[in-house]
């Protein structure tokens, strides 16, 4: 509840002293279908959507992989996580940086590799609670990284319609997380252990690698046969 009146109020100053920013030009459905054709975009939700479930498998059972796996005491537990989500928000500064030096689709790619790298690790160092929480701490990093990165991404390769493939990329992280979460339980109704959750994450992130790397082919192919359309 405090935090819900902590929000409001921000939420009203945010209100108040955001200037005035018109929205997207109406698109009809046939027009957002149309959008919904093109693979650099089908394939950029795909990355997200494995990503995101790839994240989830671990993430949604990150409480008792500390607690069980690395031994943390459950008394730490908050401590931990505020530290996880420090480390986010690093993650989320050096994302915006590195879209401005090196571009959007490197972020994207270098992050994905560090948290494929990662969650193939941990169960590697189970036996090692400050190593394991190092290498969740790198995979937060990488996580927070990923999302302003592919937000940017996005709106570079649809900017008419930027409104519209974030909203559609919200709604596919929220079933990346829901897939996530019930492959995970999976896992562990399978193996009794919540040990082998991030190679299975790992796996699944690496099919988020593979179709980000697909949209990258994709949308180099669309600018050199638009810049060919052009010279021509």
């Amino acid at each position: 509840m405090i935090l819900a009146l902590i929000s409001l109020l921000i939420g009203f100053v945010i209100f108040r002293l955001l200037p005035e920013v018109d929205g997207d030009a109406p698109m009809s459905f046939r027009q957002q279908f149309k959008l919904l054709g093109s693979a650099v975009i089908v394939s950029g939700l795909f990355l997200t959507f494995f990503r995101e479930s790839g994240n989830s498998v671990l993430f949604t059972y990150l409480t008792p992989f500390m607690q069980d796996i690395l031994q943390l005491k459950a008394s730490n537990i908050s401590i931990v996580m505020l530290v996880f989500g420090i480390f986010g928000a690093v993650g989320t500064r050096l994302s915006g940086y590195g879209i401005d030096r090196w571009g959007a689709a490197r972020i994207i790619a270098f992050s994905t590799i560090v948290l494929v790298v990662v969650l193939a690790l941990l169960p590697l160092f189970a036996g090692s609670t400050l190593i394991g929480l190092l290498l969740i701490s790198l995979m937060m990093l990488s996580q927070f990284m990923a999302g302003p990165a592919t937000q940017t991404y996005f709106i570079q390769q649809a900017p008419q319609s930027s409104s519209l493939v974030l909203s559609l990329n919200t709604s596919i992280i929220h079933l990346g997380l829901a897939t996530g979460a019930g492959a995970g339980g999976a896992m562990i109704s399978a193996n009794s252990t919540v040990l082998y959750n991030p190679w299975m994450a790992s796996f699944i992130v690496i099919l988020a690698l593979v179709s980000a790397f697909i949209s990258f082919s994709m949308g180099k192919k669309r600018l050199s046969n638009l810049q060919k359309r052009q010279a021509s």
